[in-house]
């Protein structure tokens, strides 16, 4: 830590990125080289040009940026991602999926500036380079108390403002069940119970009664019904493509697993100043992207890295509890 004057301790202390208990040293120069990549990038949004800055450039300031932080530490070398171009479209999609990053015709630009506080954590988008005050992974925040609840946090994000549970109660207080026909195509059921290492999807319907879900078509054009069982016969209700395109679906598949009783908590790791977690199965679009901003991925030689991540104990606390608002079981202790 002590190169180049002590550059990485410097912005590790600046912007709050503490290294683990148990953590070794090169993975922690590797985490604070992952944020300044972020940081860069979101610099590179005021960058003085006279075209109007694009994704390309944005990708081209994170590619820089890496080059001469592998080249200047190169005892961390093996812990940055292999292929470059991974990094440069995790990080421009993780701005543009959360709302850092605003895409306009042939251009990006910054977000209006919006903060909200929630259990001691101001999260902050849109702010000035001059204000970043702590970083985890590659999401701003600052520390200061405000509201007790996290309603103004799931706005700021896109959160689902209901717990899984009712969000299950009122997909099936809207339901129109009709016989099932014949498919024309291959049909998938949701997995209903572990190990969902296999998939999430099986070939065989559930005929217990309980209301699933079901999926059938062309892959990427699937369309998506909840069905059930009465007697021998299916019965299903067809489901809105908006609710459940782009892998929008896992918002109900979550919540007909957390009504099971199926639903795999997250698990999770404290080492000091750190937090290691484990999604035993992966979060809803929204969801998993805003935890994906404040974290760093456990690893950064293969992105994506979605199902194990790394915060900062601090936005880890204010963020285990809005998932937990939200109907998310955590338990600590890795497997």
């Amino acid at each position: 830590m002590d190169k180049y004057n002590g550059l990485l301790l410097q912005v590790s202390n600046q912007y709050h990125i503490y290294k683990g208990e148990q953590e070794t040293e090169n993975d922690w120069k590797a985490r604070i080289v992952y944020s300044i990549c972020g940081m860069m990038a979101y610099a590179s949004l005021w960058d003085d040009a006279e075209a109007p800055i694009s994704i390309v450039h944005l990708k081209g300031r994170i590619r820089d940026t890496l080059a001469n932080y592998r080249s200047m530490y190169p005892e961390i070398s093996g812990k940055l991602p292999y292929v470059t171009e991974e990094l440069e479209n995790e990080i421009a999609n993780q701005f543009l999926n959360t709302g850092v990053v605003y895409h306009r015709p042939n251009r990006i630009v910054p977000s209006m500036k919006h903060e909200k506080s929630f259990d001691g954590i101001l999260f902050q988008r849109g702010i000035a380079l001059n204000h970043i005050s702590c970083v985890s992974g590659i999401g701003f925040y600052a520390k200061q108390d405000g509201n007790t609840t996290p309603d103004g946090i799931k706005t700021m994000f896109g959160l689902k403002q209901e717990n899984l549970q009712t969000v299950w109660q009122s997909a099936l207080s809207t339901a129109s069940w009709n016989a099932s026909p014949a498919f024309e195509y291959s049909t998938e059921y949701l997995r209903l119970e572990p190990p969902f290492s296999r998939g999430y999807w099986v070939n065989k319907p559930d005929t217990t009664g309980t209301v699933s879900l079901l999926r059938t078509g062309v892959k990427g054009s699937q369309l998506y019904y909840l069905y059930r069982y009465v007697d021998t016969t299916m019965e299903i209700s067809p489901l809105p493509q908006w609710q459940v395109e782009c892998y929008q679906y896992r918002t109900l598949a979550c919540a007909c697993l957390s009504t099971c009783g199926t639903l795999p908590p997250i698990e999770y790791f404290e080492d000091g100043a750190l937090v290691h977690i484990c999604l035993n199965y992966l979060l809803p679009p929204h969801e998993l992207e805003f935890l994906k901003l404040y974290s760093w991925p456990e690893t950064c030689t293969s992105l994506p890295c979605n199902f194990r991540r790394k915060l900062s104990s601090e936005a880890f606390t204010a963020i285990r509890k809005i998932l937990a608002d939200e109907g998310y079981e955590m338990k600590r202790g890795m497997t």
